[in-house]
């Protein structure tokens, strides 16, 4: 897609190079009223990675009146020191000379910005100015705003030994983290990643992060800008994912958000009398592929958000699970793949035990132990968004859903016992934002999981399950009424 946006760029660039060049004016005018106008006055840019290029933005510069107008100067103020770059009329610099536009006519600027490391935590804001000057010294500016963050720039690193990561910058993984095989990697609150393009974390050892509700540790793609009106942040397909070996277990994950990898999470088959994960307030979503996968795991999930895959959001094959005040929600949107989605079918849960092999190989048989749901939430707006179970063999232990609401049919097993549950709900009457305006009345998608105060999933937990796990996803305590809400969201009355 940045291909594309330079594409345009250029010819852009073309465009403006006819209508800016030189036709030896010689009636150029004089008079201080006749200035420049320009399609914006401050030509701000994202948090920009330091020592990293941003990408190009652009601005236009018009001559709205009848006679040509010479630019002498068209300079950065802070000339070669500065972290920005210019290209104006085609050409790459910081000061340019004897620039012409004609009467009602206009030409492109084009900016990006490489921030100098700041020695400082947190974004540090960087300005410069563009001056343009025209007869008799005229002066007029654009402002450039930038914030550069210094991070942790890492290729190929390896833990090779029981380390707690550094939360006072943020990381820039361009390939891999690695865990290695019986070491214990900590994560404090409040770390970011940026993961480059394929970027994975792997890890064959422990993986324990604990974020706080108001400052989460957080995973997420390295593009800070926008793809045409899209930002960035946004677009799955960012990165890699987390994938776990056989030989990792007793991770666990607190209050941490994980967005816009090709896949979420990836658990390779293991011993599910062996605890593989735990997780409590996780967000995991938008993944162009399957947003977790786990083969013979054994996971718990409290209080967590799967959302968002174009494949399905839980692929489990055998193994024992029980997720307890989750919503699992699969909105995921069904746009063109050129807006960087593509088109899925919006699946939610698949259980199964057999697991085909890799490279043609016969399927293996993985016995599902245990798959307990309690005042959760599955939820989609596709036909297969329904939960699909497939088993070769009756479990030697039934399935137990508790205090559950469906928008699709409950799955019809001997060995499935259902309580409290209510099923085929509408798909649009449960969460806050499901659709793909965003407030700005633009396609790209904003959702919002919290329920609706009419929510068929009101008052639908187990109080006494609820009693376990007092405080919701966001800290809200669901224990303040007689009753208490299927998900990871109580719903808080007046709280938009």
């Amino acid at each position: 897609m940045q291909k594309i946006q330079f594409l345009i760029l250029g010819a852009l660039l073309i465009l403006s190079g006819f209508c800016s060049c030189s036709n030896n004016f010689e009636d150029y005018s004089g008079n201080p009223q006749e200035r420049l106008a320009f399609s914006t006055d401050t030509l701000a840019f994202d948090t920009v990675l330091t020592t990293v290029n941003s990408p190009v933005k652009a601005f236009l510069v018009y001559n709205p009146n009848k006679k040509a107008l010479l630019i002498s100067s068209i300079r950065l103020a802070e000339g070669a020191n500065s972290n920005f770059k210019i290209n104006v009329d085609g050409f790459a610099g910081s000061d340019f000379k004897d620039i012409e536009i004609r009467g009602n006519d206009s030409l492109y600027v084009l900016v990006d910005v490489k921030p100098a490391e700041t020695g400082q935590a947190t974004p540090a804001p960087i300005t410069d100015y563009i001056v343009f000057t025209t007869h008799q010294s005229v002066e007029q500016r654009v402002v450039l705003q930038a914030y550069g963050q210094d991070v942790y720039k890492h290729r190929g690193l390896v833990l090779d030994k029981d380390t707690v990561l550094s939360n006072l910058k943020p990381f820039l993984i361009y390939d891999s983290l690695v865990v290695s095989e019986g070491v214990t990697a900590e994560i404090r609150e409040g770390t970011v990643f940026y993961m480059g393009n394929n970027a994975q974390i792997i890890v064959y050892g422990t993986l324990k992060i604990s974020g706080t509700v108001d400052k989460p540790v957080t995973f997420r793609g390295s593009r800070t800008d926008n793809m045409l009106i899209y930002p960035y942040d946004l677009i799955p397909g960012q990165w890699g994912g987390i994938r776990f070996d056989s030989l990792s277990y007793d991770n666990e994950f607190e209050n941490v958000h994980i967005r816009n990898g090709k896949y979420g999470m990836y658990f390779n088959a293991s011993d599910p009398s062996k605890e593989k994960i735990k997780m409590k307030n996780t967000v995991l979503t938008n993944a162009s592929g399957v947003l977790l996968q786990a083969i013979n795991c054994n996971i718990t999930a409290e209080n967590c958000e799967f959302s968002n895959a174009k494949d399905y959001l839980l692929a489990l094959g055998g193994g024992r699970y029980k997720f307890t005040h989750c919503t699992v929600a699969n909105y995921y949107p069904r746009v063109t793949s050129e807006a960087g989605w593509g088109i899925g079918d919006s699946q939610t849960v698949y259980l199964t035990d057999e697991v085909d092999g890799s490279d043609g190989e016969s399927a293996t048989h993985y016995p599902v132990l245990g798959f307990d749901v309690s005042n959760s939430i599955i939820a989609g707006d596709m036909p297969a968004s329904e939960i699909n179970i497939d088993l070769k063999e009756e479990p030697s232990e039934p399935f137990n859903f508790l205090h559950c609401v469906f928008t699709h049919k409950k799955p019809d097993k001997n060995y499935i016992s259902y309580t409290g549950c209510i099923a085929e709900v509408k798909a649009d009457s449960l969460f806050k934002k499901v659709d793909y305006e965003n407030e700005k009345h633009e396609f790209w998608p904003v959702y919002d999981f919290r329920l609706l105060e009419k929510s068929p999933a009101r008052s639908v937990a187990n109080l006494e399950i609820s009693k376990q796990i007092p405080l919701d996803i966001k800290g809200v305590n669901r224990l303040e009424d007689e009753s208490s809400d299927a998900g990871a969201y109580e719903f808080v009355k007046g709280k938009g």
